[in-house]
């Protein structure tokens, strides 16, 4: 089956359609799909992943922001069709009897977005099989003291394990990105200690300034006397010339949970 590819790509949108069907049937194979279980596709497009993707499932939602795109939609059967922004869908509310599979291919300038939206909806969703322009991919499972490493990395490798899929030719696009992608899996890790919204304001501090020590933008950002946080700093074994980029995700939350005492 041929992908039909719209007459003028929308490039504020980011679309970038996978036209491959070799690719599209290698991520369906990624995915492992089986009866029984239910889908929110994000980005569906003009259907090309969805038309191969719902024969396998026992349900599917097509989520779509481009209207123009949802004539293409409609002529799927077997599908639920949500003409939405997918960072203001509730995935709870699709489905209250059971967990979400996810899937899709991210828009490049939101996908960063996207992917923490998903993650505070943890809960709902039993994993995330997920397409990135390749230097998104690597900011995701890039390790510690990495260029690449940073918030993103930290708020995702914490709550979620990550597998690193195949990646993606740039010349399987219509239109052609500029750089390749990649395929990664999510699964949620057994509900970690520390909440997202105080995980994510802490690294946030800790990120403030990428050119400074740790140590400094703490002092600068928490009510926290020097010698206090010196002291712990010291009881983890934390240089007090660390970066943030230096901390893996379990070295935050052993920092965070130890500055809460």
């Amino acid at each position: 089956m041929k992908t039909p590819i719209p007459p003028a790509p929308k490039r504020r949108l980011g679309q970038n359609f996978l036209c491959d069907q070799n690719i599209l049937r290698k991520i369906i194979d990624f995915i492992h799909p089986t009866a029984g279980d239910f889908f929110v596709e994000i980005g569906a497009g003009t259907g090309a992943l969805t038309a191969l993707l719902t024969p396998h499932v026992a349900r599917l939602i097509a989520v779509e922001l481009d209207a123009d795109l949802l004539p293409y939609l409609q002529n799927i059967p077997d599908i639920t069709l949500l003409h939405s922004d997918i960072r203001k869908v509730d995935l709870c509310e699709i489905r209250a009897d059971g967990k979400i599979r996810v899937t899709g291919n991210l828009p490049y300038y939101i996908s960063s977005n996207i992917l923490t939206s998903l993650i505070l909806q943890r809960k709902c969703i039993q994993d995330m099989t997920l397409m990135f322009q390749e230097e998104v991919a690597h900011r995701i499972t890039a390790p510690p003291s990495d260029p690449d490493y940073g918030y993103l990395s930290v708020i995702t490798q914490y709550y979620c394990n990550i597998r690193k899929g195949f990646k993606i030719n740039k010349n399987c696009f219509v239109p052609k990105p500029e750089i390749e992608s990649r395929v990664l899996r999510f699964e949620f890790r057994t509900e970690p200690a520390i909440q997202f919204e105080e995980f994510a304001s802490f690294l946030e501090k800790a990120f403030s300034q990428r050119r400074k020590k740790l140590r400094n933008n703490l002092l600068r950002a928490l009510p926290i006397p020097a010698p206090s946080l010196d002291r712990t700093f010291d009881e983890l074994q934390l240089s007090q010339d660390v970066r943030a980029e230096n901390l893996s995700a379990v070295q935050y939350e052993k920092l965070i949970l130890r500055l809460r005492t």
